[in-house]
């Protein structure tokens, strides 16, 4: 598996050396979206019950695509962090992520071509359990990291939509921070800090403005491990990103995650597999590149 890893890897290397060893201008388009949000709440002899609030979130995407003769290669960054204080001494954390994405096409026709998928995902800071008496580390950089490398054909028909089947796909899981790997966190085995995976991989990617202003994006990532293929790891990702004008906007951010490898405790206090869901609604300044 790891062989299949590096080769992967070396395959992604060096397609996108063949893209930029073309043309290096007019093909190639760049950009980004910078949003800060902030919120606050302050209660004193308030009659209708509540607590103070403190919330602040910045997020970042950056991309790069390039669109040539006989190949297409995109590459995405996604950055966010969010801290919150409700009436506690601390901040805690109420957003983390850093998602880096690139997939490399090279067209067999107009709307089919052969691809490679790099798509890695972890977090920048440590995540902590407050629903005892003390925090409990449940998660920190690189634990868990998810490295998905694929090989296969994509589909794209239109600019705003595209289908990709991976039939060749290596599922990487790091835990790398030593208390975690300890505890056997995230599928990996006690003591261990990485887990490979041979399986097939489906993608899908959609992003259509539906209305004057308002933005539709959603990312559907499907991987089956060949040596369970009774069990699904699902990653479905839904933006809805509304402008109000050049520096506000709003936004409304949905993800749903599932791996039965992946123990969590539950709302009713039991501990196993179960269907993650995080939303998060945003307002605030907002700034594109292009």
């Amino acid at each position: 598996m790891k062989n299949i890893s590096i080769t992967a890897f070396l395959i992604l290397a060096l397609l996108g050396n063949l893209a930029i060893a073309q043309d290096t201008t007019s093909n190639w388009k760049k950009g980004g979206d910078f949003g800060l949000n902030f919120s606050q709440v302050g209660l004193k002899n308030w009659t209708g019950g509540g607590k103070n609030l403190i919330s602040i979130t910045g997020s970042a995407t950056l991309f790069s695509k390039y669109n040539g003769e006989m190949s297409r290669w995109e590459n995405t960054l996604e950055l966010g962090y969010g801290m919150t204080k409700q009436e506690t001494p601390d901040f805690r954390k109420s957003d983390d992520r850093l998602i880096f994405t690139s997939q490399y096409g090279f067209k067999a026709t107009n709307e089919l071509s052969y691809s490679a998928l790099l798509d890695f995902r972890t977090q920048f800071d440590k995540g902590y359990n407050y629903s005892g008496t003390e925090p409990v580390l449940i998660s920190n950089f690189m634990a868990p990291a998810f490295l998905n490398l694929g090989i296969g054909m994509n589909y794209q028909p239109t600019e705003y939509f595209q289908i990709s089947l991976f039939p060749l796909a290596n599922r990487i899981i790091f835990v790398l921070d030593d208390t975690l790997s300890q505890q056997g966190a995230f599928g990996v085995d006690k003591g261990k800090k990485i887990k490979s995976e041979l399986g097939a991989s489906f993608n899908m990617f959609f992003k259509y403005e539906v209305m004057t202003n308002v933005t539709l994006q959603t990312r559907l990532n499907v991987f089956d491990a060949y040596n369970r293929m009774k069990f699904l790891v699902v990653n479905w990702e839904t933006l809805i990103n509304m402008k109000v004008n050049d520096y506000l906007s709003a936004s409304l951010a949905t993800t749903v995650f599932y791996d039965d490898q992946i123990d969590v405790l539950r709302d009713d206090g039991t501990k196993g597999p179960a269907t993650q869901f995080r939303d998060v609604l945003s307002i605030g300044f907002a700034y594109h590149w292009k």
